[in-house]
Formats: structure tokens, C-alpha cells, sequence
């Protein structure tokens, strides 16, 4: 259904036009932020800052702070040496990092102490 503006006084008509253009400059807004996001990510992915791609000082004060991007040290860790060891089951160990194990559990659970079960 079209909307037909040649009934409208030039008032209405001037307040609508504010009303399109405030809703065009926060879409422009909006738009230009996760832009900006997506570019400062594929440039830290890439192992840059996006103000040393463009070579400006403008770009680096422009990026906003509420981007959030993973740091480069994200990932998987490195192995760790274990720390337990199972008592009862010699070749069950655990490095002390992530959820406990079943084991580690049911020792607790009866009695025991993590330190009965440190590895020296």
C-alpha cells in the first residue's frame, strides 16, 4: 500500500522527512560500527592492528572499545605434566586443570586428601 504524501501539508511533510532522516543517520550509524568491527577483527586475526593497515592515526582513535576481539593467545594450551594420580588405577592421572575427574571425586567423597594423591 503506497502512501500517497500529495495530501499532506508541507508541515507534516518537513516533520516526517526529520523523522526518515534520524532513522537513515542511526542505521548509518550502526552500520558503519560493525563494519568497523568486522575490519579491526580480519586485521588482529591477521596479526595487525587496523591502524597500521591504513596508516592513519584517525582509524586507531575510531575503533570503538566495546569491540570485542579473542586475544591472540586464545586456543588450545600446551600439555601439562600430571599432578594426580589415581591410587587405586596407576594409569589414571590428572594435570589439576579443566573438571575433575570421576576418580578424583569418589576420593574426595571418601575421605581422602588431594594431597594423598599429589604426585611428589
Amino acid at each position: 500500500m503506497a502512501i500517497s504524501y500529495s495530501n499532506w501539508s508541507v508541515d507534516k511533510l518537513n516533520k516526517e522527512l526529520e523523522k526518515i532522516q534520524r532513522v537513515i543517520k542511526t542505521k548509518e550509524a550502526r552500520d558503519k560500527k560493525a563494519t568497523l568491527a568486522k575490519l579491526v577483527l580480519v586485521a588482529r586475526k591477521s596479526g595487525f592492528e587496523l591502524h597500521e593497515l591504513m596508516d592513519t592515526a584517525a582509524v586507531a582513535k575510531a575503533v570503538p572499545r566495546t569491540v570485542r576481539v579473542p586475544s591472540r593467545k586464545t586456543g588450545k594450551r600446551g600439555k601439562v605434566a600430571p599432578k594426580y594420580r589415581n591410587p587405586a588405577n596407576e594409569s589414571e592421572t590428572w594435570s589439576g586443570r579443566g573438571r575433575q575427574p570421576i576418580w578424583v571425586k569418589d576420593f574426595v567423597e571418601n575421605g581422602g586428601s588431594m594431597d594423598q594423591v599429589t604426585i611428589a
